[in-house]
C-alpha cells in the first residue's frame, strides 16, 4: 500500500502501477526502493488490522504520518439497527453458501454405492443433520460448525 504526496494532497491508495503510468518516459529498477520511491513524493503505508464487528461500521480513513512512517488509518462508528439487521442478513447469505458445500462435499457418504456403513455411517448423517442445523442457531457471527467425521 502507498500514498502519493504532492504539493500537499495525498492521493491515496496509490499503486506502483499508477507511478509508472505516470512516468512512462522513465526506466524504473524491478525493486523499487523506498528511496526512489521518495523521489516521485510516493511513500510506503504501515498496515493496520481493524477487528470486524459487525455492530460497527469500520471505513478506511487517509492514512496519517506518525513520525516518518505512514500509518492505515481506521474511523469505527456504532452501526444503526438498520445497517446490523443489513450485516446479519448478508452473513446468513454466506452461511448458507458454506453450508450447502459441505453438504454437496460430503453427499458420496449417503449414496447406496458408498463403502461407508455401520456407526460411521451414523456419524457422516449426524454430520449432515448438524450443518443442516447450523442456520437455527441465533447469530451468523457466532456459529459452531460441527466437527467432520474422521
Amino acid at each position: 500500500m502507498y500514498l502519493k504526496l504532492k504539493d500537499g494532497i495525498i492521493t491515496y491508495p496509490y499503486t506502483i502501477g499508477e507511478l509508472k503510468s505516470e512516468n512512462p518516459n522513465v526506466s524504473f529498477p524491478q525493486t523499487i526502493t523506498n528511496e526512489v520511491l521518495e523521489n516521485f513524493g510516493v511513500y510506503p503505508v504501515e498496515s493496520v488490522e481493524v477487528t470486524g464487528d459487525y455492530t460497527k461500521n469500520i471505513v478506511e480513513q487517509t492514512p496519517t504520518l506518525s513520525g516518518s512512517v505512514y500509518i492505515q488509518n481506521w474511523s469505527v462508528t456504532d452501526a444503526t439497527e438498520e445497517e446490523i439487521n443489513i450485516k446479519i442478513e448478508e452473513e446468513w447469505l454466506v452461511v448458507r453458501d458454506m453450508r450447502d458445500s459441505l453438504l454437496s462435499q460430503s453427499d458420496w457418504t449417503q449414496f447406496q454405492d458408498s463403502l461407508i456403513s455401520g456407526s460411521t455411517l451414523i456419524e457422516w448423517q449426524t454430520y449432515r443433520q448438524s450443518l443442516r442445523d447450523v442456520t437455527s442457531q441465533s447469530n451468523p457471527f457466532n456459529l459452531v460448525w460441527p466437527s467432520t467425521p474422521m
